[in-house]
């Protein structure tokens, strides 16, 4: 590989010296004469190709060409040149440095060198790769070949000399390294080395604790120096741990408001290193309200249910010194689902308004609280999807819908007229606004309908004198197509006659 690579980098010389030499003489002549030339080897090569009439008008265009092109290189002759050069270098060259690399012939103060010499003006018509590499294949034999210095002292191998930076790379990995180095350095958005990572990462969990919780903090190195490393934990100022390789403390934070204050120190082969954590504890209580229907004065909360609107509020207790923060002054960051809510997420916006999914069992909302650029607390909830449902009120008409009382599921008709109320629990409160919640009634499994049934009301009469009983039912169903799974049934029996006197409920009032 290494006799590819001589190869390769003659034809890359001569290549190169023939160029130079070209692009040097087309300096010497004038873009006037440049353009003579250019138009008579347009003409030239027009007429071979082309005969008759279109001969005369392809020899126009190539006259045309050939002095535009013959003019440009004339003028430019040296630039461009030049830039040919550091192509062929960069590509070609590239390559008889990989295939030394292989070989395990990379010398990095030879190639470097050779490099040097292509890019200085006038010396790359001289054949300076097939010298690198050439010199390079010299070192590589010695090294195979060692000399024998005596006959008393043992054999000294003389090995490819390798500067102190390079001795743990690879000659490929040299080689590569030197070819992005290169390349880097022409791009006009080469940036310096970056800034190698800390050797060490500390992990604390959870990252901003609540009061009288636990807080895990563990260092965390690359290699095993930490395992052999004299570690010092403090709290508060005391030392409250230490010995080798004590990579991780565990303690309790106060109260509400009260500042811990835990520092490291390492003592390594690697140098000394120290941190300090800062934790005053926080609180962050979310509460959340589903915009659903309830009726009238209930007391109890309104449920979600899949695909309604709901609201979070988030109520943070935070203390920077020993006062307290206003919530105001703190930034809130929602997240839904796991996504982050930049529209709803600011300075004092601690409400998040959302829209249920309906193919969702419930829906999980998130925020992470800031004091300036402190994370200063966080918080979740889990706000799961209720059913919704129907309840059977009766309804007088002077005194309104009885709310005090729901209907049993078989009751006795004491006179000859009753009026139903079906209530709606956990329909959306939009739905309910828009029109879309949809009332189906039917009395034995016969559709029924009247003045009043579209907004949840059935008034029932008893005619004649007969005895028996009758089975009411009712449905609710969300006609919105993103709210279709809100639906709910209910039914009720109703005894009449002469076998509501005789009836076992009467014992129950009924």
């Amino acid at each position: 590989m290494r006799y590819l690579a001589l190869l390769i980098a003659v034809l890359l010389d001569g290549l190169q010296i023939l160029l130079g030499l070209g692009f040097a003489a087309m300096q010497f002549i004038t873009p006037a004469g440049g353009a003579a030339v250019g138009a008579g080897a347009g003409l030239s090569w027009c007429w071979q190709s082309s005969s008759g009439v279109w001969a005369l008008l392809d020899a126009a265009k190539c006259v045309a060409a050939g002095g535009a092109i013959g003019g440009v290189l004339s003028a430019f002759a040296i630039p461009i040149g030049a830039a040919v050069d550091v192509a062929l270098s960069l590509t070609i060259g590239g390559g008889v440095i990989m295939l030394l690399a292989f070989d395990g012939a990379f010398y990095p103060s030879t190639v470097i060198k050779g490099f040097l010499a292509e890019a200085t003006p006038f010396l790359n018509i001289l054949p300076v790769w097939t010298g690198m590499v050439y010199r390079c294949i010299q070192r590589k034999k010695e090294g195979e070949h060692p000399v024998v210095k005596s006959q008393t002292v043992q054999q000294t191998i003389h090995a490819p000399v390798v500067p102190k930076h390079f001795r743990d790379i690879k000659p490929a990995k040299m080689a590569a390294s030197f070819i992005l180095l290169i390349l880097a350095a022409g791009s006009p958005g080469f940036a310096q080395a970056q800034s190698l990572p800390a050797p060490i990462q500390y992990v604390v969990y959870p990252e901003v604790p609540g009061p009288n919780q636990t807080v895990n903090i563990e260092a965390q190195g690359v290699g095993s120096f930490l395992g052999e490393a004299d570690i010092t934990w403090t709290q508060d100022g005391k030392v409250v741990q230490s010995g080798v390789g004590v990579r991780k403390y565990t303690f309790t934070t106060g109260a509400l408001g009260q500042k811990t204050t835990v520092g490291i120190s390492i003592d390594s082969s690697q140098g000394s290193f120290s941190k300090t954590f800062s934790f005053t504890p926080s609180l962050v209580n979310l509460v959340w309200e589903a915009d659903t229907t309830v009726p009238p004065f209930y007391l109890g909360k309104a449920l979600y249910s899949a695909g309604s609107s709901y609201k979070v509020v988030a109520f943070p207790t935070v203390y920077s010194g020993n006062a307290r923060i206003n919530p105001s002054a703190l930034s809130y960051q929602w997240s839904h689902a796991g996504d982050s809510v930049p529209d709803q997420s600011g300075l004092g916006r601690y409400v998040f308004a959302g829209q249920g999914d309906q193919l969702q069992a419930s829906e999980d909302v998130s925020v992470d609280v800031y004091y300036g650029a402190s994370k200063v607390g966080t918080a979740a909830v889990f706000i799961p999807a209720s059913a919704p449902q129907i309840v059977l009120y009766e309804r007088d008409a002077l005194r309104g819908t009885n709310y005090d009382a729901a209907m049993p599921q078989t009751i006795s008709l004491k006179a000859n007229e009753i009026t139903l109320q079906a209530e709606p629990y956990y329909f959306s409160v939009a739905a309910k606004n828009a029109g879309t919640l949809s009332y189906s009634w039917t009395l034995n499994g016969e559709d029924m309908s009247g003045p009043d049934t579209a907004r949840g009301i059935l008034t029932l009469r008893q005619s004649g004198s007969g005895a028996g009983s009758a089975a009411v039912g009712v449905s609710i169903q969300n006609t919105n197509p993103d709210q279709f799974v809100q639906t709910a049934a209910a039914a009720l029996q109703i005894v009449f006659g002469a076998a509501a006197g005789n009836s076992i409920l009467n014992l129950f009032g009924l």
